[in-house]
């Protein structure tokens, strides 16, 4: 068992990497398509070290208004995020767009570290597998095959 546990799920997606890509980052967007996120106060503009506020609603016990720093932002590429509380349990979360038999290769990743990681994602890593699946599959039907 890692450390850091790390839970990923990958979904080809038959639209252009533009055209996800930009699903992806309208923030504003999100409550219409994501089943968990709903971004709130979103700035007009989104790059490394924007602070980004969300209401997180998963049914797990951990619902509630998160803030987000983005780690890295390189456009039609990669998001990354973190949030959570240092030294006890922080997730850096990715989202990675990359061009693939003609559509997209989405890849969403979270790395947990601190503390409480390895208690808090184990006991419920085959439920956050089929939650993230689930949200690349949300993603998918909302671009269909724009």
């Amino acid at each position: 068992m890692s450390e850091n546990p790390v839970i990923t799920a990958v979904t080809d997606i038959p639209a252009s990497p533009d055209r996800v890509w930009r699903e992806l980052t309208d923030f504003a967007g999100y409550a219409s398509w994501h089943p968990a996120l709903r971004f709130v106060d979103v700035p007009e503009s989104v790059a490394t070290g924007t602070r980004l506020r969300a209401e997180v609603r998963t049914g797990n016990g951990n619902d509630g208004e998160y803030e987000f720093t983005v780690l890295h932002f390189e456009e039609s590429r990669l998001l990354v995020w973190e949030a959570g509380i240092p030294g006890v349990l922080v997730g850096r979360h990715s989202f990675a767009v990359e061009p693939h038999d003609g559509g997209t290769r989405f890849t969403d990743s979270e790395e947990f570290s601190g503390s409480a990681a390895v208690n808090a994602v184990e006991p419920g890593r085959a439920r956050l597998e089929k939650d993230y699946a689930g949200y690349g599959e949300a993603l998918k039907a909302r671009v269909g095959s724009g």
